[in-house]
């Protein structure tokens, strides 16, 4: 019986806390984006502290306290923190300490003072609206509040805030915020990471439940199943008389998953057109390429959360192009440190990108344009399953019809021996020594043999059971293939 009674007590306390969390403004338990323009800021609570009120703290931004003079653990963009009061009060403290007051217990047309500095202004917080809306194919009740600037004798008084409306979910929390880190002060922001002045943010995402936009690691961005491909152009312009134009065709063949790495067989169409100061050359290569796929750490953090790393500080951004893009930014946004309170800018020079990666269609693609320097990696065509998008190119190689038909690889599978016949190619490329690479899945190359004759036997014998890949080089053109390996 006094077990029944604790049980009754542990869901009746846990109905309560559930339901004096309606409306809150932020729950520690979800992640949340927030759009502006096509920037999304996200919002995670990384610690929660009870001092007669819940007290949340968000993760910490990269923020400007002075000129070209910034801080690595300054104030998240929505605030310092969170004070949940259980009568429905929610304090925000900005980047200065004061506090900005937000009643989610309000009704309609309910008002009270939000923020108050003695001798300046005021501003009144107004329960404008409480309908129901949809939101991310979502729908919940949702409360509107808007805000009017008073002077200190309390007389209204125009104001950019006075524009500006908030709103939240009854169980989703915010839906529309305020960067109230600089509430209510317009602070002109040197650093495009920090957002310096007040502006309106619509959510963009939640992870609980799952909708709209979602962070993104280092393993989604190069997730490939077999029939999957990815078509790129590069060129790059480093020098007035230098230039570098690449094409690329990725098909990928194979994928095996282990519990620390993804490897991929991939099937490489390449072409490339380089020229310098005069001397221009091309390369044409057709084969089968493994690639490996494992975490990146410092790539893994949320947009917005600070990356310290060897060389210099940053924070990954999110934005929303043609493709969502997770971007690992350019020298606009490192820091470096050279005293002992201050992060300065790195000064450089040049054409220097920020790198974008795309869930499920890799990177880094980037764009960049300075004087006489270009440089520009660009996705044209993709093929997920049964999504199509872009034109693909038609890569074809000088070379490329000589070999078709003229290498023989057997037995295939093999056991100890394999003979490879290489007929007619020494004519067809007029040399006479090619090599041939044996590579595992790993990329490792486990064998190499120059060849001299149209028949050649390389053993095997040593090498373990598995999946292999032959490479013959032939100057510029390579052929290659799948060579299986059983006893």
């Amino acid at each position: 019986m006094k077990n029944l009674i604790l049980i009754s007590i542990i869901i009746a306390g846990l109905f309560l806390q559930t339901a004096a969390q309606n409306y809150q403004t932020v729950n520690s338990g979800k992640i949340a984006s927030f759009q502006y323009l096509n920037d999304h800021g996200f919002v995670r609570i990384d610690s929660v502290a009870y001092e007669a009120d819940s007290i949340l703290i968000p993760f910490r931004n990269i923020q400007d306290i002075d000129y070209d003079c910034f801080v690595i653990d300054g104030t998240h963009w929505l605030g310092d923190k969170i004070i949940i009061r259980d009568d429905g009060m929610n304090i925000i403290m900005n980047k200065d300490g004061d506090s900005i007051y937000i009643n989610t217990a309000s009704s309609l047309n309910d008002s009270w003072t939000a923020f108050h500095r003695p001798g300046e202004l005021s501003i009144i917080s107004t329960l404008i609206s409480h309908d129901t809306m949809s939101f991310l194919g979502l729908q919940d009740s949702v409360k509107t509040i808007g805000f009017q600037v008073y002077d200190s004798l309390m007389n209204p008084v125009n104001h950019s805030i006075n524009d500006f409306t908030i709103r939240l979910s009854k169980n989703h929390g915010f839906i529309r915020t305020l960067n109230f880190s600089v509430f209510p002060d317009l602070v002109p922001g040197s650093f495009p990471v920090q957002f310096g002045y007040l502006i309106e943010f619509d959510i963009s995402g939640l992870s609980q439940p799952v909708a709209g936009i979602q962070d993104f690691n280092w393993m989604e961005i190069f997730d490939f199943q077999p029939g999957d491909e990815i078509h790129v152009k590069w060129f790059w312009k480093p020098a007035l008389e230098a230039s570098d134009y690449q094409l690329l065709i990725l098909r990928y063949l194979e994928r095996t998953d282990y519990p620390d790495s993804v490897v991929y067989q991939a099937e490489r169409i390449f072409s490339r057109s380089y020229y310098y100061y005069g001397n221009n050359t091309y390369t044409f290569i057709h084969d089968t390429i493994p690639e490996i796929i494992q975490p990146n750490l410092i790539f893994d953090k949320l947009p917005g959360e600070v990356v310290v790393d060897i060389y210099f500080t940053y924070a990954l951004r999110m934005y929303s192009g043609t493709h969502i893009a997770k971007i690992s930014p350019g020298p606009d946004y490192w820091l470096d440190y050279y005293g002992d309170t201050c992060w300065y800018p790195i000064i450089y020079d040049g054409c220097m990108t920020d790198y974008a990666y795309y869930k499920g269609l890799g990177g880094p693609y980037l764009s960049c344009w300075f004087w006489y320097a270009e440089n520009y990696r660009t996705l044209v065509y993709y093929k997920k399953g049964n999504e199509e998008w872009g034109t693909p190119l038609v890569i074809v190689g000088m070379d490329e019809a000589k070999i078709s038909g003229n290498v023989k690889v057997f037995p295939n599978p093999a056991k100890d021996l394999v003979q490879f016949e290489i007929r007619g190619l020494s004519r067809a490329f007029g040399i006479d020594i090619y090599e041939l690479h044996l590579f595992d899945v790993f990329g490792r190359q486990v064998a190499r043999k120059d060849i001299a004759s149209e028949q050649t036997i390389l053993d095997v014998s040593e090498l373990p059971v598995g999946v292999y890949f032959y490479r013959l080089a032939l100057g510029e053109v390579l052929y290659s293939g799948k060579l299986v390996i059983q006893r």
